[in-house]
């Protein structure tokens, strides 16, 4: 997909009537440390006030200062400068963009570290770089962005969030999603509720070393995301207003037209005639190209969109007859799609006095999708404040809030309610509205369209159609009858103190929570379509939960001479609350009332749950002359998900580098900006396994008989062994910064997953589906690069290029053996999981396994497969063939998994104005 945005950005600052004594006039120009371009709009002010002033389109600017002041000089993209006067009145200024600058300050567990000093592995993504990346979602903003970050199902539908994996899949059946940390404090509210407007900055942590602090809950990587806060002057308004439109990147698949489609059924009714009912090809030939229901009108419910007779739209040899017009064709998918819009209009309120600072925002989403009745509106507000109390104490606080209301579609599964799979099923010889004679759409008696609904429907009568796929369906009539979506409410609060003491301790005390109430509502009408037969149904559901966390953390720092040490200990505790209600109503006698008051009770059900974290943590480093660094860390997680027994884990992690470009044989060499060298290893747990704990047996409470006998039943084994889920993760990497055009890093990583905590599944004389255990392993092995280069830089002009990629294998390396001492395939009754895959050792869990095609038999033209013979120890002892589809064996037929992922942007800047073009890939 690509994405352009052209950006203007314009700073205004308003420059202090009050001037001191001895006020000097200083003047310069501030310029790019790397292309020596003037920085146009940066912001110049006199430190620990609001008097200040913006540089104009030559990068120039002229202040008014007292000779002792200091000046701070910042702009979007680049990093602070302070300079102290001493009474010059010249001062030009160089600054470094942030894109290159290995010393970036960034967010990690807990703290805050020197990107040079860093020894995990961490992406970043800037403001600048978010605000470039149009969406309403955090999730998205993603999507080729971060190297070993690969952004999963996303529907289109508006207000949507994908799926998010940090260098591949953690676990088969346990969560592989990644733990977000909202400022500091684990996040439980929804991901969308976070406008991309309010972030300053997104830190995606990727291996032990940089995600092991937060032990069960960052086995699949932790992802970071800072808000925006309030810098000290005068009070600055931002306003944004952003209306766009969207569509659908991949285009829809190529399919048959309508003259295509009758010959190629034709032929397989004529086939299906000949091999199963035993007759000669000519008299086949005459049937399928005879009227009646034998004939292929007939056999695709008498739809004949032609000028025609039935039984003269195809000849005897599978032709269209050369003078039959085509007098409509409808295009259902056309029909289902709209224009993408979007609306986003945000104003945010910051600024601040010495010593507290605040910022607030406001902001309103409107998205229409671009299939029809799909919306999608958000409200969020934010508030923020930050105060130093005095030299030692300091506090913050924020409080943010959303809500928002998703009208959406079934996007997956073959239902006929689902607009995509209903529009590829449905022959382009069946129209969405009825047809007359001559192919015109035909009217009611109230001169509104008449649709066609197969031959189903007593109110959209056409007398003898009967159309074979979705009859009495049409969701272009009933789509907007129906209604599936949502509505949410998110409240979220952060708070801290820090406590400064004896020089070089801090303590700092944490507390945050996150509410979140849903409120899901699916209506179907009770005329037409699904549940006709039931005369509507309706199914209304409230979920509710709450997470609590808070910290305590103590902080040492001491620099001697060219030594600096880092220790830090804490405690956290972390609870998250669950409480769930579902009902459902059938029988609805006023049109388009989806309240259940006044119809028949199909079913109802409640559940509630609470999950309990307690973690110690400890965490030092150590760095020598800004060369050599040295980390590591360890914490200690129980977890209410497992028994008394097996609840306690410890987590590690050791990490060093060493930043070649100080030593002195390479400190010379000027082509050589930056070169670093870093390596990790560490160990995380895992306890993801959904609700409810699973080393107890559970039992359900539920009606039966029509609510009239109720009683309990086993609904999970116990299973007092199941332990921690562990990650062993190592990262090699490197990085660099040649000419002061190229930049960038490339890191090898492997990541092996061991106890894995598996639903496995049991024979049905168990009564139960299945049972949590921990069984076998699995790895991940790759490699991953970010790439930046200035391919084109003058005084006004430049082009960068930002390439990231991501190569990876999965592979089950362990599975529990079977009695016969070989590693068992986790497999269903019909041999495949979830359609096509299944878990063999050896192989992925994102294999493909498919059925063996072995051709068509020459005698009959029936398709052919392939099938395994196996001894009596289940041995393949040789391969025949079957006509019998259900007989055939599965084999490894390839892989989900891309050779090659990423994104690339490229970036043009002109005095100011950027243009930027963004597209992601997957290859292979």
């Amino acid at each position: 997909m690509k994405k352009i945005k052209l950006t203007l950005v314009a700073l205004f600052t308003l420059v202090s009537v009050g001037l001191l004594s001895q006020n000097l006039t200083i003047t310069g120009v501030v310029k790019d440390a790397g292309t020596g371009e003037p920085i146009p709009f940066a912001s110049v002010v006199i430190k620990g006030s609001t008097t200040g002033v913006s540089t104009d389109l030559d990068g120039k600017y002229s202040i008014s200062a007292n000779e002792s002041s200091i000046l701070k000089f910042s702009s979007i993209g680049y990093g602070d400068v302070e300079i102290a006067l001493n009474g010059r009145t010249t001062i030009d200024v160089t600054m470094t963009s942030t894109s290159i600058a290995l010393d970036d300050v960034m967010v990690v567990a807990y703290t805050t570290v020197k990107k040079s000093s860093y020894t995990g592995s961490a992406g970043i993504l800037k403001k600048d770089q978010i605000e470039k990346i149009q969406s309403t979602n955090v999730t998205k903003s993603l999507q080729g962005a971060v190297a070993g970050v690969q952004v999963l199902g996303a529907s289109g539908q508006p207000g949507s969030s994908a799926s998010i994996r940090i260098r591949g899949v953690g676990s088969i059946n346990a969560s592989s999603d990644p733990l977000y940390v909202v400022d500091g404090a684990a996040f439980d509210g929804d991901i969308n509720s976070i406008p991309t407007d309010d972030i300053e900055s997104i830190s995606v942590l990727k291996d032990a070393a940089a995600a092991a602090l937060y032990g069960a809950r960052g086995a699949n990587g932790v992802i970071m995301i800072t808000t925006k806060k309030g810098n000290v002057g005068k009070a600055t308004v931002t306003a944004k207003v952003l209306i766009g439109t969207s569509s659908r990147a991949i285009k829809e698949y190529e399919r048959v037209d309508a003259n295509q489609y009758y010959e190629l059924m034709w032929e397989g009714w004529r086939n299906a005639r000949m091999i199963a009912g035993g007759m000669t090809e000519a008299a086949a030939n005459a049937m399928a190209s005879g009227a009646g229901a034998n004939g292929i009108v007939g056999r695709l419910g008498y739809y004949n969109p032609y000028n025609v007779g039935d039984a003269e739209v195809v000849g005897l040899d599978g032709k269209l007859n050369p003078n039959a017009k085509l007098l409509y064709q409808d295009n259902w998918i056309e029909a289902l799609s709209q224009p993408g819009l979007r609306q986003d209009y945000n104003v945010a309120v910051s600024g601040g006095v010495e010593g507290t600072t605040f910022y607030s925002s406001f902001g309103y989403i409107n998205e229409k999708g671009h299939v029809k009745w799909s919306n999608y509106d958000r409200f969020t507000g934010r508030v923020g404040v930050t105060s130093k109390i005095n030299k030692w104490f300091k506090t913050d606080a924020s409080i943010s809030g959303s809500t928002s209301e998703q009208a959406n579609f079934l996007a997956n599964g073959r239902f006929t309610s689902n607009p995509f799979y209903y529009g590829r099923m449905m022959g382009p010889i069946y129209p969405i509205y009825q047809r007359e004679a001559d192919g015109s759409i035909k009217l009611m008696s109230d001169g509104t369209p008449a649709y066609d609904m197969g031959g189903g429907s007593s109110i959209y009568k056409w007398p003898g159609k009967t159309r074979p796929y979705a009859p009495n369906s049409n969701l272009i009539l009933t789509l907007p009858l129906d209604y599936r979506g949502n509505e949410r409410a998110n409240l979220s609060a952060r708070a801290g103190a820090d406590i400064t003491f004896l020089k070089d301790f801090n303590f700092r005390v944490s507390g945050s929570t996150d509410l979140q109430n849903i409120y899901y509502t699916t209506y179907q009408n009770n005329k037409f379509g699904d549940a006709q037969g039931v005369s509507g149904r309706s199914t209304k559901r409230y979920f509710k939960t709450r997470s609590y966390t808070f910290n305590q953390i103590l902080t040492y720092n001491k620099a001697i001479g060219d030594h600096t040490i880092m220790a830090m200990i804490g405690h956290e505790n972390y609870q998250y609350n669950t409480r769930d209600l579902s009902a459902t109503r059938t029988n609805f006698k006023i049109d388009s009332n989806e309240l259940i008051a006044g119809s028949v009770a199909e079913g109802s059900s409640s559940s509630s749950d609470i999950y309990r974290l307690e973690g110690y943590f400890g965490q030092a480093s150590y760095s020598y002359a800004n060369k050599y660094f040295l980390s590591g860390s360890y914490r200690y997680d129980g977890s209410s998900r497992f028994s008394p027994e097996s609840r306690w884990g410890g987590f590690w992690s050791i990490g060093g580098s060493w930043r070649a470009k100080q030593e002195p044989f390479l400190s010379s060499v000027n082509w050589i900006d930056d070169l670093r060298v870093r390596a990790s290893y560490g160990q995380q747990g895992n306890d993801n396994i959904g609700s409810y704990y699973g080393y107890q047996s559970l039992f359900s409470i539920d009606d039966r008989n029509n609510g009239l006998l109720n009683g309990s039943f086993y609904s999970q084994l116990a299973n007092p062994d199941l332990k921690w889920e562990k990650n062993a993760n190592m990262n090699i990497g490197v990085d660099f910064a040649f000419v002061e055009r190229i930049r960038g890093q490339v890191e090898f990583f492997t990541r092996y997953s061991d106890n894995l905590l598996f639903s496995v599944p049991l024979p049905q004389s168990a009564g139960i589906s299945s049972r949590w255990q921990n069984i076998g392993s699995m790895k991940n092995v790759g490699i991953e690069f970010q790439l930046a280069a200035d391919i084109f830089k003058t005084k006004d002009f430049k082009w960068t290029i930002d390439l990231n990629g991501t190569h990876y294998k999965n592979t089950i390396t362990k599975m529990p053996k079977g009695a016969d001492g070989k590693p068992q395939e986790i497999i269903s009754d019909t041999q495949v999981v979830s359609g096509t895959k299944k878990l063999s050792e050896g192989h992925s869990i994102y294999d493909y396994w498919l059925r063996g095609y072995a051709g068509v038999d020459a005698t009959d033209g029936s398709a052919l497969y392939y099938r395994d013979i196996l001894d009596a120890n289940g041995n393949v002892t040789e391969k025949t063939t079957t006509k019998d589809q259900n007989a055939a064996s599965y084999y490894y037929s390839g892989s989900a998994i891309p050779d090659l992922y990423g994104g690339v942007t490229n970036t043009f800047t002109y005095k100011g104005i950027d243009l930027s073009v963004f597209f992601t890939y997957q290859i292979g």
